[in-house]
């Protein structure tokens, strides 16, 4: 049976009174924009002398790590963001081209920083849309969006649990213009439960490249491809650890996990479709 902060040994009773709650409530404490792989946690003299003590807690155990898809569930709606779109008043007037596909939303957004979701991450959501539209509401036949609900967990070398995410990621389908594509709109991660225990720096954040954009239907009937690459930095004194996973989603509903590091396979070098994210400087 695993081991939980309420339930660790008497030693670490004074860490278990530090320990932080569930993140979902709090603010973020700053705005640092930098990619999660670049940050540098800072941690106080009292941990450092401490991990020095006490060098398992503060250690992660490779093994331990899981990501587990949990469930997969129907949206009611898109209202789990905020579509910040304003369409033109009359898009005849607007030449579209639906064979190119982009998207006009967010291409990179940190979801947690130092332990806390950053704020107003309902307004953070990709898109791919045909050339020349501008919201959601100038496309038809949209079905109902679908989430695809994860876990992450990470425990130290005492079996304790020191990192429980839970994020989930959705996406609306199926959109059309003048009855031709399948496009998509509201494409999000949305973490739900972040409990890190104390020591310990949890980060995360999501990028949509514009290179993984592709139309994969025709040209008379396009259909909107993309790709979603989360990004984790776990860290203590001792070590950190990076991960990567990269989500595929297609405008008539498919979804697909084509890589997470801690999958025996398929590796993300060896996912051709994947490769572009394998050099983020040459993307953006």
């Amino acid at each position: 049976m695993k081991l939980y902060l309420s339930s660790f040994c008497a030693v670490f009773s004074l860490l278990v009174s530090l320990s932080v709650p569930a993140l979902h409530a709090q603010t973020p404490v700053d705005t640092d924009e930098r990619p999660v792989t670049d940050v540098t946690p800072d941690f106080s003299k009292y941990e450092t002398n401490l991990a020095l003590e006490y060098p398992s807690y503060f250690t992660l155990n490779p093994e331990s790590v899981k990501l587990q898809l949990l469930e997969v569930k129907e949206e009611p709606d898109m209202s789990y963001v905020r579509m910040s779109e304003t369409p033109p008043k009359d898009l005849n007037s607007v030449l579209v081209s639906i064979e190119t596909i982009v998207n006009i939303a967010s291409k990179v957004w940190k979801l947690i920083q130092a332990n806390v979701p950053v704020a107003n991450i309902d307004t953070k959501y990709a898109t791919a849309y045909p050339q020349g539209v501008t919201a959601a509401s100038q496309l038809s036949q949209w079905s109902k969006p679908k989430s695809y609900v994860y876990g992450f967990y990470a425990e130290n070398l005492y079996g304790s649990v020191m990192i429980d995410c839970k994020y989930k990621v959705s996406f609306a389908y199926n959109g059309a213009y003048k009855g031709a594509g399948k496009y998509l709109t509201a494409v999000a991660v949305t973490p739900t439960v972040a409990s890190v225990g104390w020591g310990y720096k949890f980060y995360m954040s999501a990028s949509v490249p514009d290179s993984t954009i592709t139309n994969v239907g025709t040209d008379k009937d396009p259909i909107a491809a993309m790709q979603m690459k989360l990004s984790w930095k776990m860290a203590t004194v001792l070590k950190e650890v990076n991960g990567v996973s990269v989500y595929y989603v297609q405008g008539d509903g498919f979804y697909q996990e084509i890589a997470n590091p801690w999958k025996v396979e398929p590796k993300l070098e060896d996912v051709k479709a994947a490769a572009p994210l394998l050099t983020p400087g040459e993307i953006f």
